[in-house]
């Protein structure tokens, strides 16, 4: 296994775990982390490549079927909106994708990753919640019930996705000083 092949293989296992730890606490009950979902994908669009899209996609899929299975989270949430998850989770992947040269461990490259996790979350918010909102038919759709929603719970996603985006950016920077002391040409990888 290569050096870059292992590297993958722990970030994909770490941010699986982490998935598994926070997305609805399915599994673990553990309530003290913040949803760790979207920041996952970003993490993931920075640090793996396309398949990792998938892997997590397929991830939070089976974690959401048990829910809905076992877990005891009601039917209401699943819907034909359910697929803009799609969409939804790939724009936080985007996001990653243009955040990975801003990832050197600079405090203006820092700035970027935390502005682009914060434009990744308000388009995957718009995705997930409006479609949701629009398509679930859980609701009679006003543009001024949709907005009265959205300022309600909002920020608790934002809060969540700023939260991991820093401590995505405080794990690039301590891993970037790590090798930095080892080998400062390994810092550059």
């Amino acid at each position: 296994m290569t050096h870059i092949t292992k590297r993958m293989a722990g970030i994909t296992i770490a941010l699986s775990i982490l998935m598994l730890m926070t997305r609805g606490s399915h599994f673990s009950g553990f309530n003290a982390l913040p949803e760790a979902s979207w920041m996952i994908f970003m993490a993931a669009g920075a640090l793996l490549p396309v398949w990792g899209f998938a892997w997590f996609m397929t991830l939070a899929v089976g974690i959401d079927a048990y829910a809905f299975t076992f877990g005891g989270v009601p039917g209401t949430c699943l819907s034909v909106a359910y697929a803009m998850l799609v969409p939804a989770h790939f724009a936080m992947w985007m996001a990653g994708k243009l955040s990975k040269p801003y990832l050197n461990g600079q405090i203006s490259g820092s700035l970027m990753v935390f502005g682009l996790a914060m434009i990744g979350t308000a388009l995957c918010e718009l995705i997930s919640s409006g479609s949701f909102y629009l398509w679930s038919g859980n609701f009679e759709p006003t543009m001024a019930e949709f907005i009265s929603r959205e300022v309600a719970y909002a920020p608790a996603v934002f809060a969540s996705s700023a939260f991991w985006a820093v401590a995505l950016i405080a794990v690039s920077v301590t891993v970037r000083a790590y090798l930095q002391t080892k080998s400062p040409q390994a810092a550059s990888h």
